[in-house]
């Protein structure tokens, strides 16, 4: 709630200074897929939709509930169940391809920007001075491992269980050497390390995480980093990128650690107007502080040099927004 206070105020002072932007003639409805109450990317739907309502025809309307996720998003467009969604790079490129997450093509995903931000599979085991190895944590550190992940489902059980398959601890490997995987939500998670009944867990994070931040501040962590060899094969089978998670994000993290990375973007579907998704990308790029304001995690974006890259979108961009970029000039 503060942080949704904090963006409320900085949105009201940047969007009364900002440049206006062009606008589609007619009021439209749209509805933001996002994440949970208390996540990043809920407060990104609501910063989003707070500078679109400032800037579309009087009488739109914008709703950003509290729904949706990693996976969830792409199919929430797709389905028309939402005009808007938040989604990472590397799932954009599972939905259109049909793997891993999806049962099939999601034919409708389209991109609207993206490199909103800098997301890292963390890797965080239990008690100090762990690994810091990957490897050397499950081989010998923990070959018993218990292993905890996010429900089944979500991406940060899918982001898990690839590394670990990759590491050669996939929940068969795990169970034969006396282990086991659990699936469940951040608070049975959470409670799990300090009762000493896990020893590994893994999520997709951003810097200043919640739930891996009160881990790090109320207990004995260590995140682990995974090898080159591991890094590589995220990157070639299932098109993660390779990003750095600075010493200092977390309470006792001294080392910079090497991680599979993605970042967010704006979806929408093919059946959007061109000039609708032309609007909503002029909109938040012309008033990009106002956006930024919502979440520290958003200081990095840039349309200029982030939003219409292909690396950042994992998905083909619309067509109102490629229009959008090339009348600027960045593509």
């Amino acid at each position: 709630m503060k942080l949704a206070l904090t963006a409320t105020a900085a949105l009201a002072l940047a969007l009364a200074t900002a440049p206006a932007a062009a606008q589609t003639a007619k009021p439209v409805e749209l509805r933001i897929a996002s994440f949970n109450v208390g996540s990043s990317w809920f407060v990104y739907g609501v910063t989003l939709a707070e500078v679109l309502r400032g800037k579309l025809p009087q009488g739109s309307k914008v709703d950003a509930p509290p729904l949706g996720g990693g996976t969830a998003n792409p199919q929430l467009v797709e389905r028309g169940k939402a005009d808007i969604g938040l989604s990472f790079a590397v799932v954009n490129a599972w939905a259109v391809k049909g793997t891993f997450a999806f049962d099939k093509p999601q034919g409708k995903v389209r991109t609207l920007m993206g490199g909103l931000d800098d997301y890292y599979l963390g890797i965080v085991a239990n008690g100090k001075d762990r690994g810091p190895d990957l490897n050397e944590f499950l081989d010998k550190q923990k070959p018993d491992t218990r292993i905890m992940l996010l429900k089944k489902g979500s991406f940060g059980s899918f982001a898990g269980q690839q590394i670990l398959d990759v590491a050669g601890s996939g929940e068969k490997e795990v169970a034969a050497r006396g282990g086991r995987y659990d699936f469940a939500d951040f608070p049975v998670i959470q409670a799990a390390f300090p009762a000493g009944t896990a020893d590994l867990f893994i999520q997709v994070i951003t810097r200043g995480h919640p739930a891996v931040t009160e881990m790090a501040e109320t207990g004995n962590v260590t995140l682990l980093e995974p090898s080159q060899k591991v890094l590589a094969a995220m990157t070639e089978k299932f098109g993660w990128s390779v990003d750095t998670l600075p010493k200092g994000s977390f309470h006792g993290q001294t080392r910079d650690l090497t991680l599979p990375g993605t970042t967010t973007a704006i979806i929408a579907s093919s059946d959007m107007t061109d000039d609708l998704a032309y609007t909503i990308v002029k909109t938040v790029c012309e008033n990009q502080d106002a956006f930024k304001a919502g979440h520290k995690a958003l200081s990095g974006f840039d349309c200029a040099t982030k939003a219409w890259k292909a690396d950042n979108l994992g998905a083909p961009l619309h067509p109102g927004a490629a229009r959008y970029y090339r009348e600027r000039g960045w593509m």
